[in-house]
């Protein structure tokens, strides 16, 4: 066994067809075949089977997949590192965040960095936090963002900020023109939340339990844009990062309310896997990150 050979078995699995694995690593299909089989002789197990014209993973062919893409990762940053030493190559970063980190957090980050070291090249993806989580695990990225605790023994996760959960009215909302509003009264409301596997739902839902309090949710949307749009509709009141409502309380639309007797927030925080060697780019990039001054 060796890279060459799990390199074209991963292309096989991903692109679920020996044809279409061979032209994108340019190669014929019967060298595919025949790199997949010289695989499953030396590790004596069928990894491929055909099911109605499919090729399916075997329980030995999943394993072997899952265990492929960290080394297949590893190599490829080894590579792009060594280069970067070398000089041969600029700087490039696979950076990550969630949704609230990504939108409203990260991109004037980057954005700044870029200013400094115009020459950095800064990819940004955006996801779910426990889909970010198994990606840096897996080396996929290369460094994450998200808000909220993150506990996992393969990661090396670092508190760079805090974040702070506001409740959002419409401007057109009657209680919109108080100064402050008690937890009893804001549990009254009809509530506008994200989707169920939204961690800023997970702690608000929580910290409501604690108190006692069950929330009337009348909608809920994936990501914090709709929530926002369905607030300012008044539909309901809300609650997220302050970080995701300045412009619109800046503009007048929506209403950032104080709760009297609860402040909630989270960490900010940045990760990536543990052991993980990082480059002079990305080592001169997570400097700035931890001198940013993140809004709170």
């Amino acid at each position: 066994m060796n890279l060459h050979q799990l390199r074209i078995f991963c292309s096989v699995v991903e692109h679920n067809s020996y044809t279409r694995a061979a032209e994108a690593l340019f190669m014929t299909q019967p060298a595919v075949s025949l790199q997949v089989q010289a695989l499953e002789q030396s590790l004596q197990i069928k990894l491929l089977e055909r099911v109605n014209q499919r090729f399916v993973l075997t329980e030995a062919g999943q394993a072997l997949y899952q265990c492929a893409l960290p080394m297949l990762n590893a190599e490829a940053e080894a590579e792009r590192v060594i280069a970067e030493i070398k000089g041969i190559a600029r700087g490039r970063l696979v950076v990550a965040a969630n949704t609230t980190g990504g939108m409203y957090v990260v991109p004037p980050l980057l954005a700044h960095y870029k200013e400094l070291r115009p020459e950095s090249e800064l990819l940004l993806q955006i996801d779910a936090t426990e889909r970010l989580i198994e990606r840096a695990r897996q080396g996929i990225i290369d460094l994450a963002f998200a808000c909220g605790s993150i506990v996992h023994p393969d990661l090396t996760v670092e508190t760079i900020g805090m974040d702070t959960l506001t409740l959002i009215l419409s401007s057109r909302h009657p209680l919109a023109a108080r100064s402050a509003l008690s937890l009893e009264e804001v549990v009254s409301q009809p509530f506008i939340v994200p989707e169920t596997i939204s961690r800023t739902r997970q702690l608000i839902e929580q910290t409501m339990r604690e108190r006692g309090y069950t929330l009337k949710i009348a909608m809920h949307f994936q990501g914090t844009e709709p929530v926002k749009k369905a607030v300012e509709s008044n539909l309901g009141v809300g609650m997220v990062s302050s970080a995701a409502v300045i412009h619109e309380v800046r503009g007048g639309t929506l209403r950032a309310m104080p709760i009297t007797d609860l402040e909630l927030t989270r960490p900010l925080v940045m990760f990536y896997r543990r052991g993980k060697y990082f480059g002079p780019m990305a080592r001169d990039f997570m400097a700035y990150v931890r001198a940013y001054p993140f809004p709170s």
